[in-house]
């Protein structure tokens, strides 16, 4: 369907504007991507909206989407699949993050595991590639792996922010996105998602 609908808007503009095949190609990839990341992000905040997890599931799909436009990872076959599971996981630990009850130390104990724990995973495995991109440039690599910790430490201050001003729930509904996010990007994040 996304497909479809981007390939008719792609058709029209490029007679519109007289593109050329490649040119409708690269138009229709990009309304691709770009539908089928507003059919995914309102259907998640509306399905949010209606479980009555909605500012846990916001907390948890930003601190996912800031991580994961970096250090990349694996990615699912199908648009479909790819919308089913997004969904699942942003929804699922939405209501985790509506669950889960921590407080000051307990938290401050998972901000510096989970900090250790992805800076150790992006020493070892970012930035993470699909058969489709691979960033083999070592440069790049490590210029990748430098925003990624830099990135890491001012996520970790402001979470240590929020749990000091005892807004509990959207750190740890924090903690599940950074966590999904570098999930998706380890060895057992790709086996998962191939599963």
């Amino acid at each position: 369907m996304v497909k479809r609908l981007a390939d008719n808007i792609s058709n029209y503009i490029s007679f519109e504007l007289n593109y050329d095949d490649e040119k409708s190609e690269i138009l229709s990839y990009g309304l691709q991507i770009f539908l089928g990341t507003s059919i995914k992000t309102v259907s998640i905040l509306i399905l949010a909206y209606i479980l009555n997890i909605f500012e846990t599931t916001v907390a948890v799909s930003l601190s996912f989407v800031i991580f994961r436009r970096i250090i990349g990872g694996s990615h699912v076959d199908t648009y479909n699949k790819c919308y089913c599971l997004s969904i699942s996981l942003m929804i699922l630990a939405g209501i985790a993050g509506e669950v889960i009850s921590l407080e000051a130390p307990n938290i401050l104990i998972l901000i510096l595991l989970i900090y250790v724990l992805a800076v150790i995973a992006t020493i070892l495995w970012i930035p993470a590639g699909t058969e489709k991109k691979m960033i083999r440039n070592k440069v790049t690599r490590k210029r990748i792996k430098i925003k990624t910790i830099c990135l890491l430490t001012i996520w970790c201050l402001v979470c240590n922010y929020l749990n000091n001003i005892e807004l509990f729930r959207y750190v740890t509904s924090s903690l599940l996105g950074v966590t999904l996010s570098f999930f998706l990007a380890s060895p057992l994040g790709y086996k998962f998602t191939n599963f």
